[in-house]
Formats: C-alpha cells, structure tokens, sequence
C-alpha cells in the first residue's frame, strides 16, 4: 500500500512529535548527573553516529550529490544558528525542576515565527491569529508566573531562556523551509549534529572537564540521542517536504502532552496545576494561530481562482 505523500508528511510529523517529547525526559535524566558540556559531548557525537548509519542504511551515501559552495555557506549559517538556539535550549531543561515546562514553552516559537512573517513579508494579522498570538502569550505568563520572582530570575530560569531559543529557533525553521529541496534531511541533522558537538567539545576541553559519565548517564544520552537528534529532526525536515509547515506545526503543538506523560512515567512528576493549564492555554493559542493562517491562505488562493 503506497502512502499519499500527505499522508507520508503526517506520519512523519507525528514520529517527529513523539519521539521528539522523549527528548525532555532523557535529556533531564542525564543532565541530572552530568554537566552540559560533557551532555553535549556525548549527545551529539552519538547523534552523528546514529544519523551516519541512518544515512548509510538509506542508500542515501550512494546518491551522487554535489554542494556548491553557496550550499556550504546555508549549511554554515544553519549550524550557527542551531548551536545558539539548541545551546539554549537544553541549559533551560537543565536550570528546569520539571521539563515539562520548557515543552510547553517550546510553542512560543510559533509565535516568533508568525511575527518574522509580519516583519519579512509584511503580512497581516487577521482576528483570530491575534486571538492565538494572545492566548499563548497569556499562556506562556502563566506558566512562568512566579511568586516572588524578579526579572534577573526569569531571565536566567527555564522561561527566559526558551524565550530566547525559541525566537532563535523559529529563525531556523523559516531557513530550512526555504533551503528544504536543495538538501536532504539526512544533510541537514549531520550538520546540526556535527556544530553542536565541535561546540561541547571545544568547551569541555576549555573547562578541562572530563569525558567519563556513570554508565546510567550514558544509557539516557544513547536512548535520548537516537530518538531526538536522529529521528526528531529527521522526522521534522521530512515531513516538511510534504505538508505545509503550519500543519505540521498544528501536530508538533502537542508535543508537551506527551511530555507531561513521559515525566510523570520516568520522574513521578506532574507540573503544578496552573502550569498545566497554562499549558493547555498555550496550545490551545497556537491551534487558533495555525487555524487562522491557514484559513488566511486558502483564501488567498481562492482570490487568485476568481
């Protein structure tokens, strides 16, 4: 049974969903006992591993595929972007009591992705898109909300940092849209994994900390770096070939869900109750954000029928 190429592109993006939560539970668990540069260290040079024997299992290696140079400088512009915004990102799930926060924060990055529509191509925002914008701003307050927090402490905490990667992070989305049919998936994660471990090692080697991790560590870091960097991003850039990135977005929204259950499975936690509502707050945002984008452009072309 051959699959609709709609089809392939949801089936890609709910992998990418799934697999993509299980990255907050055993990244945290490894972060628990290590520190961030020896995590990256580990993280990514496993990543590369699982995405060369991806690429080599594929036939992927037996394509002939030259790179001009103007390839090499998108994938240099990529790699810096990803070590920015992925740097940040898992310094917010280790600075996290519960990663189920950060999740649930990660959806700001639809926010920052709708706003760089506005300020690129001038785009306007129509009554439920801002209904969206709002909610999960409100959402995202919530959940942040602390009793007694100055903003030194939300800035340097979990929240101020996944407002910083995710405004990174939206960035790199609109880049790998644009550049998605000149390379392949496979390209791309071998190249996000590869500036990311230069990066930990250069800085592990700086801080003169050791590569010796206790065995339970590493077991996180093997399970954690084969289904995030491997099939996460994988899962992402191959869906995008497919369907729209705002349906893709819709699904990967929900991704804090199955956070929220792998931690409580792993950790025995459950974020506090305005955390969790605040959450819902926030996809629910995104849900009407993505909805009124995509209403937006079908009418568009509907203009463009008559």
């Amino acid at each position: 049974m051959t699959l609709k190429p709609e089809m392939k592109g949801y089936a890609w993006i709910l992998l990418a969903t799934v697999t993509g939560s299980t990255v907050y539970v055993f990244s945290k668990a490894a972060l628990n006992e290590v520190s961030l540069f020896q995590f990256g260290f580990w993280w990514f040079s496993m990543a590369i591993g699982w995405n060369l024997l991806y690429t080599l299992g594929s036939g992927e290696s037996r394509k002939k595929q030259t790179l001009p140079f103007s390839t090499f400088k998108v994938l240099l512009l990529l790699g810096l972007v990803e070590t920015l915004a992925t740097g940040t990102f898992y310094t917010a799930i280790q600075v996290s009591a519960n990663p189920s926060i950060p999740s649930f924060l990660r959806n700001m990055e639809y926010i920052f992705i709708t706003l760089l529509g506005v300020i690129l191509l001038k785009e306007r925002f129509r009554g439920l898109e801002i209904a969206g914008v709002a909610l999960t701003i409100t959402g995202a307050f919530v959940i942040s909300y602390h009793r007694g927090g100055t903003l030194s402490s939300y800035l340097t905490g979990s929240s101020g940092l996944m407002l910083l990667c995710t405004s990174i992070y939206a960035i790199r989305t609109i880049l790998a849209k644009k550049f998605i049919h000149r390379i392949t998936p496979a390209t791309m994660a071998i190249n996000r994994a590869v500036w990311l471990f230069l990066l930990a090692a250069i800085l592990l080697v700086s801080f003169g900390e050791s590569i010796r991790i206790p065995n339970s560590a590493m077991l996180n870091i093997a399970v954690g770096s084969f289904l995030g960097p491997l099939l996460t991003s994988i899962g992402q850039y191959s869906a995008l070939k497919y369907i729209e990135a705002s349906r893709a977005a819709i699904i990967q929204s929900s991704t804090a869900l199955f956070t929220v259950l792998g931690v409580f499975l792993y950790f025995g936690k459950l974020p506090m109750g305005y955390q969790f509502v605040g959450g819902l707050i926030t996809i629910g945002g995104v849900m009407m954000l993505l909805k009124g984008k995509k209403n937006k452009g079908e009418r568009r072309k509907k203009d463009v029928r008559f």
